[in-house]
């Protein structure tokens, strides 16, 4: 594979790298959120029923109550609702985290590859050169043998 190509597999890896880490973030904000609408529904349901508390202590009728009572179950299925989806985006955030993970290895795969490639270009252009020194050594050497050959 040519270096070029391998460049352009290492920058979309690191495109690749830039998306999940949003994806990653973008995840863990939407847990904070639901963490916090979850934090909301147990402050909502605790005042709700310190009122109930309240206006119980001044006397309630059989059906306020039982208004009452329907509305805390309503809440208590919210928050439920609430948990089951929580562990959904908890789920969410760690399987991003992987991803991200995961392409950050890959990306620093390449990049190795890239610096080893570059290496083997190097050392190749090295023995090239060595080559080349080579055969003007030994064309100078025979060049030299030659001339004084001749004046002998």
């Amino acid at each position: 594979m040519a270096v070029n190509a391998l460049q352009l597999v290492y920058e979309q890896r690191e495109k690749q790298v830039d998306q999940a880490l949003k994806v990653y973030q973008q995840a863990k904000n939407e847990l904070f959120e639901q963490r916090n609408q979850l934090q909301n529904l147990h402050q909502y349901r605790r005042q709700y029923i310190a009122q109930l508390s309240e206006k119980g202590s001044q006397g309630l009728t059989v059906s306020t109550l039982s208004k009452y009572q329907q509305f805390i179950v309503q809440i208590d299925q919210g928050l439920s609702n609430q948990q089951s989806s929580l562990v959904k985006f908890e789920y969410a955030v760690r399987e991003a985290k992987r991803k991200w993970t995961d392409s950050q290895v890959a990306h620093k795969a390449m990049g190795l590859l890239l610096e080893k490639k570059a290496l083997e270009k190097i050392k190749l252009e090295d023995k090239k050169e060595q080559q080349l020194l080579d055969e003007f050594a030994t064309f100078q050497f025979f060049r030299n043998k030659q001339s004084q050959q001749e004046y002998n």
